[in-house]
């Protein structure tokens, strides 16, 4: 997801940064790469050690350790990225709330299976509502908007549907990835 909500504040914002189409493609590919590949990439590793049962980590206890990671590495990326010439305060802020969020769930883990795609998804949809009001003119956000809110119940109902959480656990996620993302636009934009 933070592939996506870079994505849109790039190529749905006027403005948003200096950056030119190419500049922008790569900012683009080094959060997929920081925040997606290489996350992915770690729990593959863990399930080929035998760390985890497998990738869909269906008992909370296999979650713990590879979540863990992954916080470790979003901090990591956060610091590093914080003062480049490239990241505007808007991209710090959407990181920073990004990397809040896998924290938050992480740290819900160790007591509770919370929906980390449900936050994902509707952390997204937070933030397109968020700029909308912090932007109210210079963007086109409709086309965001829409797929946010189409990824949110299509990620909803296969979370169910293939029984890997709860109602209660998918409102969880939902609950603190729009809570934060749209916080933090809201609060320091």
């Amino acid at each position: 997801m933070p592939t996506v909500v870079f994505y849109t504040i790039l190529y749905y914002l006027e403005d948003s940064s200096n950056l030119t189409d190419r500049g922008k493609q790569t900012v683009i590919g080094l959060v997929f790469i920081t925040t997606f590949l290489i996350p992915a990439l770690t729990v593959v590793m863990f399930k080929l050690t035998k760390v985890i049962k497998d990738l869909h980590m269906k008992d909370r206890k296999d979650r713990v350790l590879p979540f863990m990671f992954i916080s470790i590495f979003y901090l990591i990326v956060s610091f590093m990225i914080k003062g480049q010439e490239w990241m505007t305060p808007l991209m710090n802020i959407a990181f920073l709330a990004i990397t809040t969020v896998v924290i938050i769930t992480n740290g819900i883990t160790f007591k509770w299976k919370i929906s980390a795609h449900a936050a994902g998804v509707f952390g997204w949809l937070g933030f397109v509502l968020a700029l909308q009001g912090a932007y109210p003119s210079g963007h086109d956000l409709l086309t965001p908007l829409l797929l946010s809110v189409a990824m949110c119940g299509l990620v909803s109902w296969a979370r169910l549907y293939l029984n890997a959480h709860t109602p209660k656990e998918i409102l969880g996620g939902a609950l603190l990835g729009f809570t934060v993302s749209y916080g933090s636009i809201y609060l320091f934009i």
